[in-house]
């Protein structure tokens, strides 16, 4: 156990602080000692398969550059940092070495517009080798038949990645997860994509959670180990933020069964880009536009939906079988609020009232002007949630949020001076106004379509840059001129999909069951992630690698189970399988390098790895001297044992030092 721990303390030492810049200008000046491909050569003026919309954004963007002085923005990023980067903002998880090899034996000057229409496209696809033939994944032990292509069906891996994101945004991470997941199931199943069905329409999913009803909770199929995706599924959103009950019969029958001050809040942050919660109470003390009566218009809208029972809570932090989340059904009563009134309390002591009045758009906000769309007739044909669906999707700010959301996405930051993607108004100047405005017209122009946004800005200039940024624009009043690419933390769901890729084998990528029974050990292992790395609101942004985050990637049972340790005879060790095919140290880095970092390793990383191997690095233990205007006093150096005739065990380690890097953990 000395000897193991020894051994890590100094492969971190070696990785950990070496393979990522400390700052955002820190120049790489370690050429790889294989080098990667190099940066594909700058596109031409119209290159192929770039979008006009594209060329759009890389010409504003550029007009942003001339406005905020920046001369020089980022070198382009290389292909291999490219490719670990749009793989896990478009599919949820790191590249393989296949997709990267594949990726590099692409020659195109369009490659990377190629490869970003591949993971949102509807088709399967089957990856190269380097010499351009079919690529195959290595025999494993004791399999005789022929070898066979690696063919992949990105559409599954969006639909479970995007999945994932609106469960968080809709639902965030608190409750029981049952509910959850049927939401997750039914997102799952809308963002599906077939040959036949190859748009997914942000229009039309707002329009479905706005006006969801039907029952959630209770009880699986019988028979069944999942859920089926059902449309009732997608009322899990309004179920779950419809707020305090109304206790007293009288006032329920006036003014509906509940307050629905969380939902109201919701649907205008995540549909329309404002936060409303703050004028519940009083007018919005920043952006002057926004007064209480904004909110409690929208509010009234849900003032006939009804919830059958309170969902259930999250069950106790154990690993313990979970009782069934207890059925809701959602529902609207037209009996309910005859008077289409909501009273709420000004700040001096009136009470006023307002019927559902829908917010006014963002142009009548920013022009003192008031809401032109009010319900008049209480007797209409629409509920009012359909009618508020309708008008939440003609909304002129419905579109620029969506655009804003998605960029932020991309970047870590959106289009607005404040770097929040739901936060517009007149106290956040919008940065990038001709971008954001012609982006939202041409997203409405084609349907609402989510891939088209995603193509578009993956495919522009801004997004193909280095995260290295030049030294004199690295000061943070440049952010939002996106002369660089932020590194931004991988959500908890990321981070898991990204380990389980990073340490997957031949054999379980084949055995369905050793597949399927991996994705059993996701929850528990998802509950400690998201104890460390977010909080229940879904806000990843502000994550940044802590030493506690650390702690827990690096004494985590379940990381050193996954790479080998502690592992009996019968289990998979992928470490052992690199090392059936790659002979020499060197050849081992690479492989082990490309599975977690998706890149070959620098010279400088290889003459760390080989001293350590080799018995001569060293390690300095006990308490550190105290800190003196002389020379710093050393302490006791201690030789790491090295490889000592156990290389799995030191391949061992250096795959763990890997994936407790920065560089693992942190999309760039």
């Amino acid at each position: 156990m000395i000897r193991v721990l020894l051994g890590r303390t100094a492969l971190a030492a070696a990785l950990v602080w070496l393979v990522m810049p400390s700052g955002p200008a820190q120049e790489k000046k370690n050429p790889p000692a294989k080098a990667d491909s190099p940066a594909t050569p700058p596109p031409a003026a119209n290159p192929t398969g770039i979008s006009p919309q594209t060329q759009k954004i890389n010409e504003l963007i550029k007009k942003g550059y001339e406005a905020a002085g920046i001369k020089k923005p980022a070198a382009k990023s290389t292909d291999q940092e490219f490719v670990r980067r749009v793989f896990i903002d478009l599919i949820g998880r790191i590249a393989t070495p296949e997709e990267v090899i594949d990726f590099e034996a692409d020659k195109s000057a369009d490659k990377r517009t190629k490869l970003v229409q591949r993971l949102l496209g509807a088709g399967e696809y089957k990856l190269k080798n380097k010499s351009g033939g079919l690529a195959s994944l290595p025999k494993a032990v004791g399999d005789k038949g022929p070898a066979k292509p690696i063919v992949k069906y990105y559409p599954e891996e969006y639909a479970e990645h995007w999945s994932n994101i609106w469960t968080v945004w809709l639902m965030t991470r608190t409750g029981h997860p049952d509910y959850r997941d049927q939401m997750n199931v039914w997102l799952e199943d809308y963002f599906s994509v077939t040959p036949s069905k190859p748009n997914i329409s942000q229009k039309d999913l707002v329009s479905k959670l706005i006006t969801a009803t039907g029952r959630v909770g209770g009880p699986k199929d019988v028979g069944a180990s999942g859920w089926t995706p059902k449309p009732e599924y997608a009322a899990n959103f309004i179920v779950h933020h419809l707020g305090e009950r109304e206790k007293d019969a009288a006032k329920l029958k006036e003014e509906g069964a509940f307050d629905a001050v969380p939902i109201t809040s919701r649907v205008t942050k995540l549909f329309l880009g404002l936060q409303t919660q703050c004028t519940q109470c009083h007018d919005h003390p920043f952006n002057k536009e926004w007064v209480q009566s904004d909110f409690w218009g929208v509010n009234a809208f849900f003032r006939q939906t009804v919830r059958s029972a309170t969902p259930s809570l999250a069950p106790g932090q154990n690993n313990q079988k979970m009782a069934n989340a207890v059925a809701v059904t959602l529902t609207d009563d037209s009996d309910l609020n005859p008077q289409m009134l909501v009273t709420y309390e000004r700040r001096d002591g009136r009470r006023l009232s307002s019927f559902p009045i829908m917010l006014k758009d963002y142009a009548q906000a920013m022009a003192g002007e008031k809401s032109t769309r009010m319900i008049a007739n209480a007797n209409g044909t629409k509920t009012r949630r359909q009618q508020l669906s309708e008008w939440v999707v003609a909304h002129d700010n419905f579109s620029p949020a969506f655009v804003n959301r998605m960029w932020t996405h991309f970047f870590g930051r959106g289009l607005c001076k404040e770097p929040s993607p739901d936060d517009f108004g007149s106290n956040n100047e919008v940065v990038h106004p001709e971008l954001l405005e012609y982006l939202g017209k041409e997203f409405a122009q084609y349907n609402y379509d989510h891939k088209k946004i995603m193509e578009w800005i993956c495919t522009s200039e801004a997004y193909g840059l280095s995260h290295v940024g030049v030294k004199e624009y690295t000061d943070v009043k440049f952010d939002p001129y996106f002369a660089r690419m932020p590194m931004k933390a991988m959500s908890p769901e990321v981070l898991f999909e990204s380990l389980m890729t990073a340490t997957g084998t031949v054999a379980e990528k084949k055995n369905a069951a050793a597949a399927e029974a991996r994705r059993g050990a996701r929850d528990a292992w998802m509950r400690k992630l998201v104890r460390q790395f977010g909080d229940d609101e879904g806000n990843e942004l502000s994550f940044n690698g802590t030493i506690v985050q650390a702690l827990l990637m690096m004494n985590g049972s379940e990381l050193n189970g996954e790479i080998g340790v502690g592992r009996g005879g019968g289990g998979t060790n992928l470490v052992r399988e690199l090392m059936g095919r790659n002979k020499t140290p060197g050849t081992m880095y690479e492989a082990l390098f490309l599975q977690t970092l998706n890149r070959r390793p620098t010279t400088a990383e290889v003459a760390k790895l080989n001293e350590v191997r080799e018995g001569k690095a060293t390690v300095t233990l006990g308490t550190p001297a105290p800190k003196s205007k002389g020379p710093t006093p050393k302490g006791p150096a201690t030789y790491v044992p090295g490889a000592g005739g156990n290389e799995e065990q030191f391949y061992q380690d250096v795959f763990w030092a890997l994936l407790n890097t920065s560089e693992f953990m942190i999309n760039h």
